[in-house]
């Protein structure tokens, strides 16, 4: 058994039943006492938990609240099983060693191990992921150099671009590269299943240091804006969903800069408000279609200008004037 799982039974023991024994728990484990003694030292000097011991009951004891390791055992049971999910789709990881899950396996507490038979993730999308491109972007990032490629943009525009990739992310099933933009001069988010040709370049990096290259500067572009297509300028955008979608929206996180506010219309309904900071409408405006009638653009004019637009052509296609 790993030490993991001992010192989270220890925790658990000690939250639940206020003390523990060391007999208890190396009974359990089938180990020595000494060994449960090194687990509550770790506990106390790694992690500091404050552990005391009480001769007169013979038994360890929290002298203060402490939830540092609350529910340890179960987010271990959930990474595990999105390991194991993620795991069995190839497009989202070519290759995984039995042995390296066998290894997360054998550090979940033994009465959650059937369990986890019992739960998975369901992952609806997922696009194939060009194990050449995979390590051409990996070998630009590891050796400094720019990368060139062949890009078509929604608009099935083509171009040419060199870039300095900064992250790749896997975002909702897809994969994008995040990337400073020679011709742009500004990060910028590209769809690698877009990108037609990609190569490493002779050319090294810029210097990080310059303007908006910076680790600070990325991770602001990542957050800056509701999902994956970034930008430096982001303005609020608000929806509104209405009818028995609107309970279920107000305890989703879209970002984690939001804003929900909760109310009755003038006609007697429901409706939540979700009001985010948006850099590009396409995403925004697909999960707003999404719920179809339930949901309204609210603000600013232009988004739900978008949103008004694509109404009208659906119908249109729909033969509805």
């Amino acid at each position: 058994m790993s030490q993991f799982e001992r010192i989270a039974c220890i925790d658990r023991l000690l939250r639940e039943q206020g003390s523990v024994r060391t007999a208890e728990v190396a009974e359990r484990f089938e180990v020595s006492a000494r060994q449960i003694k090194r687990d509550i030292e770790y506990l106390r000097d790694r992690l500091d938990a404050p552990i005391v011991y009480r001769r007169a009951e013979n038994a360890y004891l929290y002298e203060r609240p402490f939830d540092e390791l609350r529910f340890a055992d179960e987010k271990l049971l959930l990474f595990y099983v999105l390991a194991r999910s993620l795991a069995a789709n190839e497009h989202y990881v070519p290759i995984v060693s039995a042995e390296l899950l066998a290894n997360l396996e054998s550090h979940l507490a033994r009465d959650y191990r059937p369990v986890s038979e019992r739960i998975s993730y369901e992952l609806s999308l997922a696009e194939p992921l060009s194990m050449e491109d995979f390590t051409t972007v990996c070998q630009a990032m590891l050796l400094g150099r720019r990368l060139d490629l062949v890009y078509v943009n929604a608009k099935a525009e083509r171009s040419e671009r060199s870039v300095e990739p900064e992250r790749l992310v896997n975002y909702s099933g897809r994969w994008y590269l995040v990337a400073w933009d020679l011709l742009r001069g500004a990060l910028r988010t590209f769809h690698l299943s877009r990108v037609e040709k990609l190569s490493l370049s002779k050319e090294f990096v810029a210097s990080p240091s310059t303007p908006g290259r910076d680790d600070v500067s990325v991770e602001a572009y990542l957050a800056s804006g509701f999902g994956i297509f970034k930008g430096a300028a982001t303005v609020e955008a608000k929806v509104r969903i209405k009818g028995p979608a609107a309970a279920l929206v107000a305890r989703q996180s879209w970002h984690p800069k939001q804003r929900v506010e909760r109310g009755i219309d003038a006609d007697g309904e429901p409706y939540t408000d979700i009001t985010l900071p948006v850099a590009d409408w396409t995403e925004l405006l697909g999960r707003v279609l999404s719920f179809g009638s339930a949901a309204e653009a609210i603000a600013p004019p232009e988004f739900r200008k978008a949103w008004r637009e694509e109404i009208r052509r659906m119908g249109e296609r729909a033969g509805i004037s």
